[in-house]
Parts: structure tokens; C-alpha cells; sequence
């Protein structure tokens, strides 16, 4: 398989299926947000 094919990070956002990099940017946030049952049990580097 084509490593391309793997990789998101050259895409832009209208390509991923979003509607403004604005958009993008928040589903990020929300992927990478700390889970509320984890913030106060451990550290996350």
C-alpha cells in the first residue's frame, strides 16, 4: 500500500469532508481532549 494513501497531513480540509479548517480544528480538539474521567487520575504527557 501506498504510503500516501495512509497520510492525512497534506490534505486539506475541504478534502477530509470539512466545511472550514475552522471546522477541522474543533473535531481535532475533540479527538485529542482529555476524557473527564481521566483528568484527575493520571498524568497525560
Amino acid at each position: 500500500m501506498n504510503k500516501y494513501e495512509l497520510s492525512i497531513g497534506l490534505e486539506t480540509f475541504d478534502v477530509l469532508g470539512f466545511k472550514s479548517e475552522e471546522e477541522l480544528n474543533q473535531e481535532i480538539l475533540k479527538l485529542i481532549k482529555v476524557r473527564s474521567e481521566f483528568e484527575n487520575k493520571s498524568k497525560v504527557n
